[in-house]
């Protein structure tokens, strides 16, 4: 008996590794599947979302969109954002590519039109802003899939809280279909290659 316990126990140590080893394998799959997307079957936004992008600039028809989420009071996250949405707009037209980066605040209700104006100008003229509330806001996030938690605010607390939001980009075409997915944070050097080496993707 005492050595079919052992044989049990040993097997039981190998399942528990192969499990382990395979969790692993799925976690490094997971962040390389994180990394910069070009879609080889772009999403069609819908028209409604297509309309209030329109919004964010009143440019030709050849223009193309470079959506991020976030809140002026973000210490970091979103202004390292910014930084590397300016630097691709500048990219982009090094490449002749007529690009706009679009700042959508998830904080409407601190982020004021003229909070927001200023803000996004001190990111370049080519960084505009967007500012939904209530529905139209929600239903503008669950267009890009973006999630939204605030912390600490409530009843007793409307103006000091913090916000965690993703830091995914999206780069969207003139015809209003994402065609890029990256990390605004992490992935901006490969979006400013594809400006460079795939320009096919970027003909009218």
């Amino acid at each position: 008996m005492k050595k079919i316990d052992n044989m049990k126990l040993k097997s039981l140590r190998s399942s528990c590794f192969q499990i382990i080893t395979t969790v692993f394998l799925i976690f490094i799959q997971t962040d390389i599947r994180a990394a910069t997307i070009t879609l080889s079957h772009p999403v069609p936004l819908q028209a409604e979302t297509i309309t209030h992008l329109e919004q964010a600039d009143t440019t030709n028809a050849n223009q193309w969109k470079l959506v991020v989420f976030g809140f002026t009071h973000c210490k970091d996250v979103c202004p390292m954002s910014l930084a590397n949405l300016s630097m691709l707009v500048k990219a982009a037209a090094n490449e002749q590519i007529e690009l706009n980066g679009v700042f959508v605040t998830v904080d409407p209700d601190r982020d004021t039109e003229e909070i927001l104006s200023g803000y996004t100008k001190g990111f370049g003229d080519g960084i505009t802003y967007l500012r939904f509330e209530g529905e139209e806001l929600e239903h503008f996030k669950n267009a890009f899939q973006v999630e939204v938690i605030f912390y600490t605010k409530n009843a007793g607390n409307q103006t000091h809280y913090q916000v965690d939001h993703s830091t995914t980009a999206f780069l969207i075409d003139p015809t209003g279909k994402i065609r890029v997915i990256f990390d605004a944070l992490k992935d901006a050097v490969d979006v400013a290659r594809i400006f460079k080496d795939n320009k096919g993707l970027f003909k009218s």
